[in-house]
């Protein structure tokens, strides 16, 4: 075993089952690291809180919270992909409208293709349109040239997908949920380490 934070390989076992590191002094518990681990493991496998829950006998609140952080860094992740571009080959607005007919809120984005990546910019909100009227300016205009747009078109697809499995998505978290999908969709990967802080 090695350090977390600084991967020294001398390290010294505390009382109370801690490590501690000889070369940075910060100390961590091999146990919540094997929590960690295993609720980011059922995540990406996209167990439900509750499944993951029930599989690793961890409680429910924690698991929760726990992915509620592993989303935070997985959007990072998606930004510090994005920072290293080289060039924007297309983008394409798109408005995410919920098919749950009880939720009604829309969500606008601006889809980018950079380099065989994905990367996503939330827009305005669009709180203050009315909901069917946007349904209809959908239809009725849908625009033809995105369509050229094979990765763009092949997110949005799997955006719809992945998001239905959701009951619905609070407009502050919906940001976090559309990074997951970018995340998952460019097959970034993530570890244990990464949610150490």
């Amino acid at each position: 075993m090695s350090c977390v934070y600084c991967g020294h390989y001398i390290l010294y076992k505390l009382k109370d089952g801690n490590y501690k590191c000889a070369k940075c002094k910060r100390k961590f518990s091999p146990k919540k690291l094997q929590r960690k681990a295993k609720i980011l493991k059922g995540f990406l496998d996209e167990l439900t809180p509750n499944e993951i829950s029930k599989k690793y006998n961890i409680s429910y609140a924690t698991v929760v919270k726990e992915i509620k952080n592993i989303r935070i860094i997985m959007a990072q992740i998606c930004e510090d992909e994005f920072l290293k571009k080289e060039d924007i080959k297309e983008f394409e607005e798109y408005i995410y409208i919920p098919k749950n007919k009880n939720i009604k809120k829309a969500q606008n984005f601006l889809t980018i293709d950079f380099g065989g990546k994905i990367y996503n910019i939330m827009l305005s909100s669009l709180k203050n349109y009315d909901f069917d009227e946007i349904k209809k300016i959908m239809k009725q205009s849908r625009i033809i040239k995105i369509y050229e747009k094979k990765l763009i078109k092949n997110f949005w697809e799997y955006f719809e997908n992945f998001i239905k499995k959701y009951k619905g998505i609070s407009e502050e978290n919906f940001f976090y949920y559309l990074k997951e999908a970018e995340f998952r969709f460019n097959g970034y990967k993530i570890e244990v380490k990464d949610l150490i802080y």
